[in-house]
């Protein structure tokens, strides 16, 4: 968390070898220890930008659970993929809002950025 131009999207771009085109990096991501590729990171990892397209009649739940169904690899099973997506609502505190819409600037107020 920080401050907007606090350089969050910028450290998760670099972590996970996205958008890089227009920045100079030097040094070595590890995962698990271990240095990973930038085309292993693409394949292992991904985030979902604030402003990215989010279905606003979707709760948060259905929202996770479809881009682990468009993202995740084919060998998880749709019961997998959706068991990850409750540990990570459960890991991120999200439980509470996790059945709550999106919403959106021209329906409803639904969450927040």
């Amino acid at each position: 968390m920080g401050a907007s131009g606090a350089g969050k999207t910028t450290l998760l771009n670099v972590l996970t070898a996205r958008n890089l085109s227009k920045l100079s990096v030097k040094g070595v991501v590890l995962l698990n220890g271990q240095a990973v590729s930038a085309g292993n990171m693409v394949s292992q990892s991904s985030y979902i930008e604030q402003h990215d397209l989010f279905h606003s009649l979707l709760t948060v739940r259905e929202h996770l659970v479809f881009q682990s169904l468009l993202r995740m690899d084919t060998s998880f099973t749709r019961d997998q993929k959706s068991a990850l997506v409750d540990q990570l609502l459960i890991k991120f505190n999200l439980s509470k809002c996790m059945d709550t819409q999106i919403g959106g600037d021209f329906e409803f107020k639904g969450i927040s950025g």
